[in-house]
């Protein structure tokens, strides 16, 4: 008996390109706005190749196991009309080992690329790497999976495919992709705009979006041209002196922090964040971790601050000032949580001076690579546009406050 199941996915009318071309092109690259599809598109071709070839063997890659449980797995989900431990195309799914087990025998695992190193393995066929753009080394990414892109012996045909918004000319992605000298010869990208998948967004939600990211004077700069077309261009004029290679971090050596606290700001259509942020004896901050996600109600919330607790030791909860009930309801809830009591124009001015250099050589500020969405943010944050800021603002209520703090002040707690 055949079974059938039908997945709800149309492709648009740029969609449909990157589908048509999957035994045309072996790197396949959608590289798009915000908004515009392309992770969809990217959860419907690994479907696609996961049941097609029976046998075959992929792997869905992505920055962070988070960035998988609450992007990657919720779309496939949503295609498969259920649980992917109970979806009647899959024989088993494995949380712990991260590998979907398909009923005609294709496996699909879903991998991490914190450490690209760690993702070598067994022969594939097929990989999809999403968000590309927030992977931290992606040169040594690709060289991974591409030699891992060898066939499983299962006769199936080769290919990859990658999701991402763009960031500058002459990054690791954009040479790999577009580079007139330097261009991978067996690659394609596939442009999409914010606009190409309007019939699929709330209504007034393209407008919104399109606002908040063009020039003081209606102009389309480069947030615009980046983050709503989907061009590799130059974002100028950011309020931070954000730089990814002296503010990221690969390892915080946890035992030179004397107290944790954590930052928190609340969103439902907009994310809700919490930043894990550790100091030193010089009041040198140290982002640690971070929750992230859209949708968020104030039990899971409470939970996820609460694990972070439990994990780091973590004191005082600061808190978006904005939704004082919500923070009460987080103190009921057994976290110590206070709302933030300074001023924006004040802390983004302190935060700003955190990301400059100080007398004896070091910054004020430092950033795990694990955090992919404060990085995100950082590095396109405009203090006068109030958008994509909600980790950003998590950070500047945590390290507010005078230039040096005891860690004997109420509610903190001592690193363990």
């Amino acid at each position: 008996m055949t079974l059938e199941v039908k997945i709800p996915y149309k492709a648009h009318r740029t969609q449909k390109p990157f589908h048509r071309d999957r035994l045309k092109v072996t790197w396949r690259a959608i590289v798009a706005g915000t908004g515009s599809g392309k992770t969809y598109a990217g959860a419907a071709e690994g479907i696609y190749w996961s049941v097609a070839y029976p046998g075959c063997v992929g792997v869905v890659f992505s920055p962070t196991y988070g960035m998988i449980k609450r992007n990657v797995i919720p779309k496939l989900e949503m295609f498969l009309g259920s649980p992917l431990e109970s979806n009647p195309l899959i024989q088993s799914f494995h949380k712990g080992d991260m590998v979907i087990n398909w009923a005609n025998g294709s496996r699909t695992w879903l991998v991490s690329l914190e450490y690209p190193e760690r993702a070598e393995g067994q022969s594939i066929d097929w990989a999809w790497i999403d968000e590309f753009r927030l992977v931290r080394d992606v040169e040594l990414s690709l060289k991974v999976i591409q030699r891992r892109l060898r066939g499983s012996g299962a006769g199936c045909p080769i290919g990859a495919w990658i999701t991402t918004t763009p960031n500058h000319p002459g990054s690791d992605l954009h040479l790999f992709l577009e580079d007139p000298e330097r261009r991978n010869p067996d690659s394609q990208v596939y442009r999409m705009s914010l606009l190409d998948n309007r019939g699929n967004l709330p209504p007034g939600y393209v407008e919104s979006v399109i606002r908040a990211h063009l020039e003081p004077d209606g102009s389309k700069g480069g947030l615009y041209l980046r983050f709503i077309e989907g061009l590799f261009v130059a974002v100028e004029g950011g309020s931070f002196a954000f730089d990814y290679t002296k503010h990221v971090v690969d390892t915080i050596d946890q035992s030179r922090l004397k107290y944790v606290r954590c930052g928190v700001d609340y969103g439902w259509d907009n994310p809700s964040c919490i930043l894990v942020v550790g100091f030193d004896g010089d009041n040198r901050a140290y982002v640690v971790d971070e929750f992230y996600k859209k949708s968020t109600a104030v039990d899971d919330l409470t939970e996820a601050a609460k694990g972070f607790q439990e994990m780091y030791g973590a004191g005082l909860f600061v808190c978006d000032p904005t939704e004082k009930q919500t923070t009460q309801t987080l103190r009921k809830g057994g976290v110590r949580a206070r709302s933030f009591e300074g001023k924006r124009e004040d802390s983004i001015r302190q935060l700003g001076g955190r990301f400059h250099l100080q007398g004896d050589g070091r910054y004020r500020v430092y950033v795990h690579r694990r955090c992919v969405n404060l990085i995100a943010e950082l590095q396109t944050y405009n203090a006068e546009k109030k958008v994509n800021d909600h980790a950003v603002d998590a950070l500047r209520y945590v390290t507010w406050g005078p230039e040096r703090r005891s860690p004997q002040v109420d509610f903190e707690k001592v690193v363990r």
